[in-house]
């Protein structure tokens, strides 16, 4: 008889911490993605436009960010012809407020089918490497959807 109360005892603590556990662990929630970040609405960034993606390309001369979006393109068009004309309006260069590329070089924007590029080139030869660098560098910020720079 010591067996068959002990077996029961056990099944009866086997339940409760089963029953203890399920408890404990609660409804789940469904996993929600993170908001996305507010943006003060800059008229010289791409990346705020919904669903818009930045990479770099390599040029001769220095390189280029590369905007495609699945949102509205014309939109992103509007805002990398505004980044390049900020850009060439600072002297190509400087981390002044509003201004992220700090080599001296040119922006020119183009349209692509899905978005646009806006190319920066170097005012040396010498400092396309530089420019790449700093580009790739950038386009990471960006990745988070925002033109403000940490500070």
């Amino acid at each position: 008889m010591d067996t068959a109360f002990a077996m029961r005892h056990t099944r009866g603590v086997v339940r409760f911490f089963l029953v203890a556990a399920l408890i404990g662990c609660g409804g789940s929630s469904p996993k929600t993605a993170p908001p996305p970040p507010a943006h003060d609405n800059d008229p010289t960034c791409p990346v705020e436009v919904a669903g818009t993606s930045v990479t770099v390309e390599d040029t001769d001369s220095g390189a280029a960010f590369v905007f495609i979006t699945t949102g509205d393109a014309s939109a992103v068009r509007t805002r990398a012809t505004a980044l390049a004309d900020m850009h060439n309006a600072h002297a190509g260069g400087g981390h002044e407020k509003g201004h992220m590329i700090a080599t001296h070089s040119t922006a020119a924007a183009s349209e692509l089918p899905n978005g646009a590029r806006v190319t920066f080139t170097a005012a040396s030869p010498s400092d396309a490497a530089a420019l790449q660098s700093e580009l790739r560098m950038h386009a990471q910020h960006l990745a988070t959807g925002s033109c403000e720079m940490a500070m």
